[in-house]
């Protein structure tokens, strides 16, 4: 099985992505937005849950939804080395739910106090003749300042070769694949009552939020599109990256043996075990790794010049 056969294509998003550059600029396609105000440079993303939702609205996981909402945003603009101000959410439904939305904003509001980021406000929209019963969409918006040391966002404009890369694992699936997850599931491939498994696909995304420190080039929140589509988006086209993968979490291995799915596709639509990546001066990894201690990471690969006209090697 292949995501496409899910109803996601890939290529036809970046395909779209390609026609919004024509427009916009190359600037369309970064992890988050940049804006000059005043002595500062703030950085907006935005994102949702996706259909990781629907499963748990079934399993009643809302206080799971709100860490996953504000995961997904505040993990973009980390790499770009942004600290989160302030956050606001969308929530479209057929009907308001008040057993779902309350658990669902109370965890919310506890999970960006964590952060010391604000919830400004949001909207709930009830429309019927949009969304099916029983459906929602749950989208977040933050806004966040430069915190690198120069002040300058990070990107591909700072890697070189011989920096090393850093890998952070992930605690599964985060927010992505959900609609392959679902179609297994639908079909019949995947045991839901396996109360195991179901843990395992409900597991919130990691809030990976840090100080920007001296040395770190560049990063990657490796969402859609996996591992293949994300670490390019910060490599240079003149260089490439061998990236080791290292250990993959169980959920992935049933989830590829129950819809036979190949390695390729796998590291195109899931994390595989690594949920942000890292790209850092090779002076400075002993100072990293001990400032990111408390997510566990790992020396992952290297930074080379480019000599094969691709730039990311597994091994």
């Amino acid at each position: 099985m292949k995501y496409k056969d899910a109803g996601v294509d890939i290529d036809r998003s970046n395909d779209f992505t390609s026609k919004l550059r024509k427009t916009f600029g190359n600037a369309i396609g970064s992890f988050g937005g940049t804006f000059n105000f005043k002595n500062s440079t703030l950085v907006a993303s935005t994102d949702g849950i996706g259909t990781k939702l629907t499963l748990e609205i079934k399993y009643r996981r809302m206080n799971n939804a709100a860490q996953d909402l504000v995961a997904m945003n505040v993990n973009d603009i980390s790499c770009m080395g942004a600290k989160p101000l302030f956050f606001l959410d969308y929530i479209g439904c057929h009907k308001i739910d008040n057993s779902i939305l309350e658990p669902f904003i109370e965890s919310l509001k506890s999970v960006l106090d964590s952060l010391n980021c604000n919830l400004l406000g949001g909207e709930t929209a009830e429309m019927p003749s949009v969304y099916p019963k029983g459906t929602f969409d749950m989208v977040g918006f933050v806004v966040g300042e430069i915190k690198t040391p120069d002040g300058k966002p990070l990107g591909s404009e700072k890697v070189k070769v011989g920096d090393a890369v850093i890998a952070l694992p992930s605690s599964g699936l985060h927010s992505n694949g959900y609609t392959l997850v679902n179609k297994l599931i639908a079909d019949g491939l995947l045991d839901v009552s396996n109360t195991a498994l179901i843990d395992a696909l409900l597991t919130p995304t990691i809030l990976y939020v840090f100080e920007p420190m001296e040395g770190i080039h560049a990063c990657a929140h490796i969402t859609g599109g996996g591992l293949i589509e994300n670490l390019p988006r910060v490599i240079p086209k003149r260089m490439r990256v061998d990236f080791e993968i290292g250990n993959v979490p169980e959920v992935f291995k049933w989830i590829q043996k129950a819809g036979n799915i190949s390695d390729g596709e796998m590291l195109r639509t899931f994390n595989m075990g690594t949920g942000f990546a890292l790209i850092v001066d090779q002076k400075e990894v002993k100072n990293i790794m001990n400032g990111l201690r408390d997510f566990n990471p790992r020396i992952a690969g290297r930074v080379f010049e480019n000599e094969t006209g691709s730039n990311l090697r597994f091994r």
